[in-house]
């Protein structure tokens, strides 16, 4: 088992025990304490998980992952931006679109032409405000419970809503895309949200700059089968054009 599989196992357990020692779990993965250690302190910069004397305990009912939205502390923010661009380009006139609250998805809605009188769904503050300025678009804002770290609104009522609509283009981003062609998100009513609008999306373009792939997080939301297309940098490799190629998904790279 290598370091990404079994820090992804540790979290499994911490989401459905709540706490974990170091000592047992150095004995059921067969690696040193220090080891053990290190994974804790890493997934506890990620993670809403705390170390605790000999272990490590979750602070909440659900694990989230700590996603930063300053400005300032965004990482691959020069390929997001140019992602984000590229994106607002596939944008056709008077298409009924949604946009979900990743670092990159968010960004398109700056370069959105509302000359196209779209109407744009949104579960994100920031691109509910941008879009309200753009007189010629119709804004969406989906209800729900507030996640405060992502300025976004998501759980039940947020997926009821979603299920009454039909969206022209979808764009979503994604935490990870593993190896066994399916897409993650760090927090499970996010995760839970974008799988509901893989269902009611004519075409979904994946925005992800090419540090996401062959990695994993917490909970997958759908098979890159559902995606029509990816939006990505030039850094993505060969080993994820493959797993593209085998899921018949277009790759469009924003330069």
């Amino acid at each position: 088992m290598n370091t990404m599989m079994r820090r992804q196992a540790i979290l499994d357990m911490l989401q459905k025990e709540h706490q974990v020692k170091v000592t047992d779990l150095s004995q059921q993965f067969g690696v040193s304490e220090i080891t053990i250690r290190r994974d804790l302190s890493d997934l506890s910069q990620q993670y809403n998980i705390s170390r605790i004397h000999g272990g490590a305990v979750l602070s909440q009912d659900s694990i989230v992952r700590i996603i930063s939205f300053e400005e300032n502390l965004i990482s691959h923010k020069q390929e997001k931006d140019r992602i984000a661009r590229k994106a607002a380009e596939m944008v056709e006139y008077r298409q009924r679109i949604f946009i979900d609250a990743g670092s990159t998805t968010r960004l398109m809605i700056d370069y959105l032409d509302s000359d196209l009188h779209n109407v744009v769904v949104t579960n994100n503050l920031h691109v509910a405000s941008v879009a309200l300025q753009k007189k010629s678009l119709s804004v969406i804002m989906l209800g729900g419970e507030m996640l405060r770290t992502a300025n976004c609104s998501s759980g039940v009522v947020a997926e009821e809503q979603i299920k009454r609509y039909q969206f022209d283009f979808s764009f979503l981003g994604a935490a990870a895309i593993g190896p066994d062609g399916n897409m993650y998100d760090g927090y499970s009513p996010e995760a839970r949200l974008k799988g509901t609008v893989l269902k009611v999306s004519s075409k979904i373009f994946l925005l992800a700059d090419s540090s996401k792939f062959n990695t994993y997080d917490l909970h997958d939301f759908g098979s890159l089968k559902s995606i029509h297309a990816v939006i990505t940098d030039e850094g993505i490799d060969k080993m994820a054009r493959t797993l593209l190629e085998k899921y018949d998904v277009e790759v469009i790279i924003a330069k």
